[in-house]
């Protein structure tokens, strides 16, 4: 069961990352997809650690599947660093939990994967814990966050690259996939945020830096960019709904890092850790887990 050590350290590395974003967004880093920018492009710097023998040009068709990877995964990244912007870390990690959903809808349409009952179970809890958790209790209100939605696109996205990288894998190698997915990305994100007038900020942002925030910006990237490695090669060896059925994990993590965080850089996050708030969390969580021990 190496697989899950794999998937655990994956969503680890991602938790990290996640509040690293909630910290920087809007306190060092104003517009959300300059971070976006700056996150896949600094992305480049784990490409010459891939072994050589794994780096070479696929086939015409293969290079089609990798770009379509990359532009599944930037739609996925654009409204995710918006919702960000908005919204509490752990209130929004919880909506991971919906990926396992889309994926198995998405590829039972394109390779005719079928959804058992107990896994059919599985989803009702998982759709509810979802939905429990994006909503907020003010006052004597319950009301829907702004960035459920936001959020329901991006794991739309998301689950649509996986179905795409577990497809490339049955003739790629994870390195090699990795490789390209990474230089795509970056070329990606350059493509779509440059004309929407976003480079002003980034310049902006370069110049007001620090070398300590951009050295511990490289840190940041680097341990996401090994959980995306480690994500696509479990991928290559278990379907997709079963790898981000694991997403509960990393709603954990990002709670305790959040909380850890909150402590330590007060005025950078904050999370409603009233006893309303707690409670609608605590509950959807329990829902989570229960759809997860179902799928898994």
């Amino acid at each position: 069961m190496s697989w899950i050590f794999l998937v655990l350290a994956s969503h680890f590395s991602w938790a990290v990352e996640n509040v690293y974003t909630k910290i920087v967004i809007g306190s060092r880093v104003k517009n959300p997809y300059v971070f976006l920018i700056l996150i896949m492009i600094l992305s480049i710097v784990t490409v010459p650690f891939i072994p050589q023998r794994y780096i070479f040009v696929p086939t015409v068709w293969s290079i089609g599947g990798l770009l379509l990877a990359s532009v599944l995964y930037t739609l996925g990244s654009l409204p995710y660093i918006k919702a960000m912007e908005i919204e509490e870390v752990t209130r929004l990690n919880i909506l991971w939990n919906t990926i396992p959903i889309f994926n198995l809808i998405i590829a039972w349409f394109l390779i005719g994967d079928k959804i058992s009952i107990h896994e059919f179970i599985a989803m009702i809890f998982l759709i509810s814990g979802a939905v429990l958790a994006s909503i907020k209790s003010d006052q004597s209100t319950f009301r829907l966050s702004k960035a459920f939605w936001l959020m329901i696109l991006a794991c739309i996205f998301y689950a649509a690259y996986a179905v795409v990288i577990r497809f490339l894998s049955r003739e790629l190698s994870f390195y090699s996939i990795f490789f390209w997915v990474t230089l795509f990305n970056a070329l990606m994100v350059l493509v779509c945020l440059f004309k929407n007038g976003v480079s002003k900020d980034l310049m902006a942002t370069v110049k007001s830096g620090s070398k300590n925030f951009f050295l511990l910006f490289l840190v940041v990237v680097i341990i996401s960019n090994i959980g995306t490695l480690f994500n696509q090669w479990v991928l290559s060896l278990k379907p997709g709904a079963l790898v981000y059925s694991f997403e509960g994990f990393q709603v954990l993590f990002v709670f305790f890092l959040a909380l850890l965080a909150a402590k330590i850089f007060p005025g950078f996050i904050a999370e409603s850790l009233d006893k309303k708030n707690l409670t609608i969390k605590f509950l959807a969580f329990l829902l989570i887990m229960v759809g997860l021990i179902l799928l898994t």
